[in-house]
């Protein structure tokens, strides 16, 4: 809703909501480790989840820009398929037949967001939200590989200095810029990027997988909706549908990789 409302350049918005976020999260790094997070990466896991991670909230901004919020929001969700793929071809993760069929049902959804999508931007913005979500996939692998809470949220502030860095030559324009847009960039990167990173990273330590991720599927829901109600903007009728499609098959899917989990665990206390 807020990158809707804002009156400025999706690379601006995107560039400056992450300079803000950058700020916010590193300050929470050194209260929490007592020391400044580093902003060279140091190994290829690290790399891969800063560009990984700018790429996600870069692409994304633009995606909302140029079609609907519907569409860029569950088109970047669809990163479960990309992380799926991916772990499949470069790390050798075997998928079941139920996984499958929950791909292939994600993957026709991801078509019918552009059946009625007949003008140029809007293609171009369901390509840039489909990049988000292989920059999400990109970013998820790379965390995993890291492992160390700390490690991770140092790409993060990475990616967030990487994005800031990409649009600094359109800061100048700032001064021309309303008081409202400039309340939203300021909101943008405070409440929407910097603190919710903080609260899921907290949250994660607390709370099963599968909560986390069902909880955080509320948000393709809830997305088209503020935009529907603020801003006035509908999903068409295929975007509906394939946003059914998506966020049905992301939530069977995590659930049934817990079932998977669960089962697992249950067998190795029993047999311990």
């Amino acid at each position: 809703m807020l990158i809707k409302l804002a009156n400025w350049s999706p690379l601006g918005i995107a560039s400056l909501r992450s300079a803000i976020a950058a700020v916010i999260i590193s300050t929470y790094y050194w209260w929490r480790w007592g020391r400044v997070p580093r902003l060279v990466p140091r190994q290829p896991a690290e790399w891969l989840a800063a560009f990984g991670y700018a790429a996600t909230v870069i692409l994304f901004v633009w995606a909302t820009k140029l079609t609907t919020a519907a569409n860029a929001i569950v088109l970047q969700y669809s990163a479960p398929l990309y992380v799926a793929l991916l772990g499949w071809l470069v790390l050798g993760e075997k998928l079941s037949s139920a996984e499958w069929l929950l791909l292939g049902l994600m993957m026709t959804g991801i078509l019918l967001f552009f059946g009625e999508q007949l003008s140029p931007s809007g293609m171009v913005g369901n390509l840039l939200a489909i990049g988000s979500g292989i920059g999400m996939a990109i970013m998820t692998l790379a965390v995993r590989v890291l492992q160390k809470h700390a490690s991770a949220t140092e790409a993060l502030v990475m990616g967030n200095v990487i994005a800031a860095l990409t649009g600094i030559a359109t800061w100048h324009e700032l001064v021309r810029l309303d008081s409202s847009t400039l309340a939203v960039l300021g909101i943008l990167g405070i409440v929407q990027l910097g603190i919710p990173y903080i609260l899921f990273a907290h949250a994660l330590a607390s709370i099963r997988a599968i909560e986390a991720v069902m909880l955080a599927m509320l948000e393709p829901i809830a997305n088209p909706l503020w935009v529907m109600l603020i801003v006035g903007e509908h999903p068409t009728v295929w975007s509906a549908v394939g946003g059914v499609l998506v966020i049905g098959a992301t939530g069977a899917r995590a659930i049934l990789s817990y079932s998977r989990s669960s089962s697992r665990e249950d067998s190795s206390g029993s047999s311990g």
